[in-house]
């Protein structure tokens, strides 16, 4: 579909009784590239997802788990906040309250004349039509072997790294718990898109066996950045709930 210069492809999909609106800016992607390396790679599962060439049954089969129902162990509070401290302290986890994300979701809670600055997933919408650096929302990812389905928020392409990001908004001061909580749905997210793209021929498109993958939580009030190896170290230190 067409809205002013842009390209938009848009799909309705369905997750479980759960409906999403799958889109995609074809214009950003080709511009951004989509014929070699990753973003070639990622135009290949896009292109899969327009044309109804992935697997239903992760997204219809009780036995298959949300990302989103991802929570770690349960621990004491105190314990909780020694594992935030040790992820900023190591820089396994990068903060920022001035990150791009952040700057940009408030724009556009700006745009809409919302002062608030907790709007709905609906904003996303925005990231579509005014980042060039945007390709695609609410983006279908699965693994069989994790058992695990989900929708990526938003995918995005910065300094030569596809950005799995997922928007957390709600109050300032629960923002840390909140985006700690978050991590094992947002990391898994990022194991599963490095799981598809991987799975491409790469040798064809000319890439490295490893796609280079960021994962991001973000809110109008900061953002939290890791690598998507974190959902592996998550699962080899026995932190996710079973």
């Amino acid at each position: 579909m067409e809205s002013g210069e842009q390209r938009i492809i848009k799909r309705d999909l369905q997750h479980g009784k759960v409906a999403y609106g799958f889109q995609w800016n074809v214009t950003n992607h080709e511009r951004l590239g989509n014929t070699t390396g990753d973003l070639a790679a990622l135009w290949a599962h896009l292109t899969g997802i327009v044309q109804g060439k992935y697997p239903s049954n992760p997204f219809t089969d009780p036995f298959y788990r949300r990302a989103s129902s991802l929570r770690l162990k349960k621990m004491t509070s105190a314990a909780k906040i020694g594992l935030r401290n040790r992820f900023l302290r190591r820089g396994i986890v990068q903060e920022s309250v001035n990150d791009e994300l952040v700057r940009l979701i408030r724009e556009y809670h700006r745009l809409r004349g919302d002062k608030t600055y907790s709007s709905d997933h609906g904003i996303l919408v925005e990231f579509l039509y005014h980042d060039p650096n945007t390709i695609a929302i609410e983006v279908p990812v699965w693994s069989d072997g994790e058992g695990l389905s989900g929708h990526v928020d938003l995918i995005r392409y910065v300094d030569g790294v596809i950005q799995v990001a997922d928007y957390k908004p709600g109050p300032l001061e629960k923002t840390k718990n909140r985006f700690l909580e978050a991590v094992p749905q947002i990391a898994a997210y990022g194991e599963m898109m490095a799981h598809h793209l991987s799975s491409t021929l790469r040798s064809a498109i000319d890439a490295p066996l490893l796609p280079k993958i960021s994962c991001a939580i973000f809110d109008t009030h900061s953002c939290w950045k890791f690598g998507a190896e974190m959902y592996v170290h998550l699962k080899a230190a026995n932190l996710i709930a079973e």
